[in-house]
């Protein structure tokens, strides 16, 4: 395959894109949402692992060892099912990106408003106060992946670093309240599988899937890393072991600080943690993590800004998108054009979102619209998964045995649907059932829409 972008500088070695898929794979911000279920909340991330992580590992390092040009899943996609499948699969995978980038930014604002105590809490239950803050961090990270990944490799480096330090914190918090006065939920075997069969639990499994996509970032940004085809498969089973061992470790120590009905989906985490520190006489503790979640939040806003400003950036190439969105910066080396056009979209988002809606509703939308578009790559993925041994020379793959392949296409792709699926199911915290529903339905077709058109129009110039 045609190597799409030859100006791009090699930044990142084995540490450096360690950090950077651990950085946009743990977002320790989204664990309340999960936690809220109660203990199952621990079966659905080892479900979510052996049916969706593992799979998605495994069809990472086949593509990539095959293919590990900048671009990842949409060359990918384009590979296995043609052009117009790649444009729709990479189209959607940077749309749910101008999705996904606010919701970080949300949790950047609540810690930011936590931390001021009561001066500054009102700020999480405004949401114009909240866009106009939100704008303003967009923007700084935006400037900064500008400059390129020498500069901005350190956003995710401090984050991932940020992350690990969090997760050990909270782990000897939970264990010091357990030592104490025991758990606030009881934790067993018979507690990990819900008592009824519950849709709106079941819902949660496509939130479960967006926490643990991530693993293809390294092959998108493969022109700017040292080494690719050596460094992306070690970064992919160190970032793997880091994400499952932090999910379930603060998930864990969460359930054993506060009761699961009282976990806010926002200021979960610190929530838990100001409870469960008062009471162990650690209060001090709080504001060194709500510091510290800012870090991994600001962290994996960078990690999927820059990464997923790559997709437009080689759609730009192609064609299939307006040609200036593959020009690179003149001095920093970097896709400027592509990353400008993410910052513009996001602001869209936070603006619309930010009208009519509670904050609460606000960041469930933007969450399971995220959640819809991330998984229609990936779905594209797995199914590639089954044409590739045909696709490519069987010499070239990067597993032998062609049955675990098969077994990584079959769970993925159903893993993947039922994700799709699940996600329309409104949660119980909803305020507005219909504006939820509405919003979620228009946020998915009215950004799908558009990318069909700049594709059949872009398309038609190409023949001529």
């Amino acid at each position: 395959m045609e190597h799409h972008s030859p100006q791009l500088v090699r930044v990142l070695g084995l540490r450096d894109l360690s950090f950077f898929l651990i950085a946009a794979l743990v977002n320790l911000n989204s664990v309340p949402v999960i936690a809220g279920a109660g203990v199952p909340a621990l079966s659905l991330w080892l479900i979510g692992f052996f049916l969706f992580f593992i799979p998605q590992a495994i069809a990472v390092l086949e593509f990539s060892h095959r293919s590990p040009e900048e671009g990842g899943i949409y060359n990918w996609t384009k590979a296995s099912f043609g052009n117009f499948h790649g444009f729709l699969s990479g189209w959607s995978y940077w749309v749910n990106n101008i999705f996904y980038i606010p919701t970080l930014l949300i949790y950047i604002i609540g810690f930011t408003a936590f931390i001021g105590g009561e001066h500054t809490r009102h700020l999480a239950d405004d949401p114009l106060r909240m866009a106009t803050l939100s704008l303003i961090i967009l923007w700084c990270i935006t400037w900064l992946n500008v400059k390129g990944f020498t500069v901005g490799k350190w956003i995710q480096n401090i984050g991932a670093t940020g992350t690990f330090i969090t997760a050990a914190t909270i782990l000897a918090v939970g264990i010091l309240v357990f030592v104490q006065r025991g758990s606030s939920n009881h934790i067993g075997w018979g507690e990990l599988i819900p008592a009824a069969a519950d849709w709106q639990f079941i819902s949660l499994l496509s939130v479960v899937c967006l926490n643990y996509v991530g693993l293809e970032l390294g092959s998108i940004i493969g022109d700017e890393i040292k080494d690719p085809e050596r460094n992306i498969p070690r970064a992919v089973l160190l970032a793997g072991i880091s994400t499952v061992t932090m999910f379930l470790v603060v998930t864990t120590s969460l359930l054993i600080a506060i009761p699961s009905n009282d976990i806010g989906i926002i200021d979960g985490i610190l929530q838990g943690i100001e409870k469960a520190a008062g009471e162990i006489g650690m209060a001090w503790i709080v504001f060194p993590v709500a510091v510290l979640m800012i870090f991994n939040a600001g962290g994996n806003t960078s990690a999927w800004l820059s990464g997923s400003a790559r997709i437009p950036f080689v759609i730009g190439i192609d064609k299939y998108l307006p040609p200036f969105l593959g020009k690179i910066h003149p001095k920093y080396k970097t896709p400027h054009i592509a990353l400008y056009i993410q910052g513009i979209a996001s602001s869209v988002i936070i603006f619309f979102s930010a009208i009519g809606s509670s904050v609460h509703d606000m960041y469930l939308i933007l969450l399971q619209t995220t959640v819809v578009l991330q998984l229609i790559p990936y779905l594209y993925m797995f199914l590639g998964l089954f044409k590739i041994r045909t696709a490519y020379p069987t010499k070239t793959a990067y597993f032998k045995i062609g049955a675990l392949v098969q077994f990584a296409g079959i769970a993925g792709s159903i893993t993947t649907f039922s994700g799709i699926c699940v996600s329309f199911i409104p949660g119980k915290t909803v305020d507005n059932i219909l504006m939820y529903e509405f919003k979620l339905i228009l946020g998915c077709l009215g950004f799908i829409i558009p990318g069909l058109v700049f594709y059949f129009i872009n398309a038609a110039k190409r023949k001529i």
